[in-house]
């Protein structure tokens, strides 16, 4: 099978001009500090910069939602598992020996840029969105290793062989995220806005650096209020200054001035979904960063074909469908519901009663997978009979993105790989999220209606308003108290961002080991009567739900609370540099 090179031209308004310079493509390796000849033009710096862009997920040729759609999948969660649990979940992970993860190429390499750029001999303004970028992708390699390991040198400059920076102590995780805030400032100075980038939402954007700002200011002032006294804290940080780092970027981008909005055609039934499954995505105000796709330029993927006809063997959980309201705004009551009505007849009941973004994440009955070329598909019960990449152990399947009148969708061959589909890389509803549970952490007053309300609002779903829940221990049982306001920020969140790959990085700011350690994800109330002569290899649990790991995890997810917060930095490393120190546990 062709193998295209996706990662290195994802995004097609920078692309036909890249690949047409050969000569840069000769070029001297750019690592190589003495390659003076080089830096000398704006275009030089932009080329400079493509290499980064494929660090951001996407959708891959095959198995298309473990790069985007499905991405908790690779790893499992609470609400979303593979066909069987990962090492990390299951508490069998292994001391690492070889590099892995601790990988410093692509930091070094935006290091050189900085090093270098000053070399530039046309005008500033020339080139500042080129020097924006370099900082934006700083802050994202680097932040990808504080959420890995924690405490992590950082280097501001490129190494040579003999650099004794090499030998340097891993610096406090506090002072390395405060570096990525710096950077992060610097690149929304530098950056334009999306109304005057060559290339649009195709291309990094002052709006990009404000939303991820406040992604990564949540995150660390969460990490550091709920890890506060356990060894994945910081001694002395103050979980506050980042909360209202995280509130101010988020409400700078929330200004009339940047014109943005959530997607909408006013379908509540559909525009959720449908979000997902553009292939065009530059005249969307929700989508601030997204990646395009051309088969004429051989840069495509198997997305439709998965989420019309296949799985991946990725499924969605029952902990992910408790979140999710009845149509009034209320809770609703699944487990009770779940005892009488089973099978496909819970799905269509759910379906019909539940907040709309429920039958639009997940297949219910009825649902038209494809009607193109291929004919018309229906949806008429999960893959639980199926195998590979078409299983399914839930009874929760994945809808979200389909398209039924995409040209690819129903075709049935995994090794297809001509979708066009866009991969939503940043979108304006996070920032809405962000903003809503920042303040509610710090304690202060949110106006749900320029956050939250927009989001429901879009789902045709009623105001937010505070409630209890009396099913609310099986499925977000923190193993702390939580505010009900807090607890109905967080289920809006897992309901909006669903199988986007947020939720391993919010169970571990959260300290919320306790929603898997002990337990097993639930599928559907299970109706054998549906199954007759078909071979289904899940037991149910005393409740009649689908039981998919009650073999494989008997005593439950084996999470080690004490240690598997951060991953082991490699044994090799701290062999060659004794000056690192393992993480806790390990």
């Amino acid at each position: 099978m062709k193998k295209y090179l996706i990662h290195i031209t994802a995004f097609s308004i920078l692309l036909t001009a890249f690949s047409c310079n050969k000569n840069f493509l000769d070029r001297p390796p750019l690592t190589q500090i003495d390659n003076e000849a080089y830096w000398q033009t704006a275009s030089d710096l932009e080329k400079y910069t493509l290499q980064f862009y494929p660090e951001f997920p996407s959708f891959g040729t095959v198995g298309s939602y473990l790069g985007l759609i499905g991405w908790d999948g690779t790893r499992g969660s609470d609400v979303q598992i593979a066909a069987s649990p990962s090492t990390l979940w299951n508490g069998t992970n292994q001391p690492v020996t070889a590099t892995g993860n601790w990988s410093w190429a692509k930091i070094r390499s935006v290091n050189v840029f900085f090093k270098n750029y000053g070399k530039c001999k046309d005008p500033f303004p020339k080139y500042q969105q080129f020097v924006g970028e370099a900082h934006f992708f700083k802050a994202w390699l680097y932040f990808d290793k504080v959420k890995a390991y924690g405490d992590v040198p950082w280097y501001t400059g490129p190494l040579e062989m003999d650099d004794p920076g090499l030998f340097k102590p891993r610096d406090p995780r506090t002072q390395v995220v405060d570096s990525i805030l710096w950077h992060l400032d610097k690149a929304a100075e530098f950056l334009k806005p999306l109304k005057e980038v060559d290339g649009g939402n195709n291309r990094l954007s002052k709006e990009a650096a404000l939303l991820f700002k406040s992604r990564v200011a949540l995150y660390e002032g969460t990490w550091q209020k709920y890890h506060k006294g356990t060894p994945f804290g910081t001694a002395g940080a103050d979980p506050d200054k980042y909360l209202r780092a995280a509130v101010a970027a988020a409400e700078e981008l929330m200004k009339p001035v940047y014109n943005r909005a959530l997607y909408s055609t006013g379908d509540t039934d559909n525009d959720y979904r449908m979000l997902f499954s553009l292939v065009n995505q530059a005249a969307s105000r929700e989508v601030i960063l997204w990646k395009a796709y051309s088969v004429n330029l051989q840069l495509s993927h198997s997305f439709q074909i998965y989420v019309s006809d296949r799985t991946a063997g990725i499924s969605m959980t029952m902990q992910q469908v408790y979140n999710y309201l009845d149509r009034s705004g209320n809770a609703y009551d699944y487990f009770n519901t779940g005892k009488t009505v089973k099978g496909n007849a819970f799905l269509t009941k759910i379906g019909q009663e539940c907040d709309p973004r429920l039958s639009q994440t997940v297949w219910v009955p009825g649902g038209v997978m494809w009607d193109n070329g291929f004919g018309k598909g229906v949806f008429t019960a999960p893959f639980l009979d199926k195998s590979g990449e078409t299983l399914n152990n839930t009874g929760f399947q994945i809808r979200k993105g389909n398209d039924p009148k995409d040209p690819q969708a129903g075709s049935g061959v995994s090794w297809n790989t001509s979708c066009e589909t866009g991969a939503i890389v940043f979108r304006y509803a996070e920032a809405l999220l962000n903003y809503a549970e920042a303040k509610a952490e710090l304690n202060e007053s949110v106006d749900y209606d320029k956050s939250i309300n927009l989001l429901r609002a879009r789902a045709g779903m009623p105001a937010f308003k505070v409630q209890g829940d009396a099913n609310r221990a099986r499925y977000a049982d923190y193993g702390y108290a939580l505010s009900d306001e807090l607890h109905e920020i967080r289920r809006e969140r897992t309901v909006e961002l669903g199988a986007e790959g947020f939720r391993y990085d919010d169970i571990r700011r959260w300290a919320a080991h306790k929603l898997l350690k002990g337990k097993r994800p639930q599928g559907y109330p299970f109706d054998k009567n549906e199954w007759t002569g078909r071979t289904i290899n899940y037991k149910t649990d005393a409740d009649g739900f689908l039981d998919p790991y009650a073999t494989a995890i008997p005593n439950g997810y084996g999470f080690k609370e004490n240690r598997d917060y951060l991953e082991c930095i490699p044994l090799n490393e701290i062999t060659l540099n004794p000056k690192l120190t393992p993480n806790p546990g390990w």
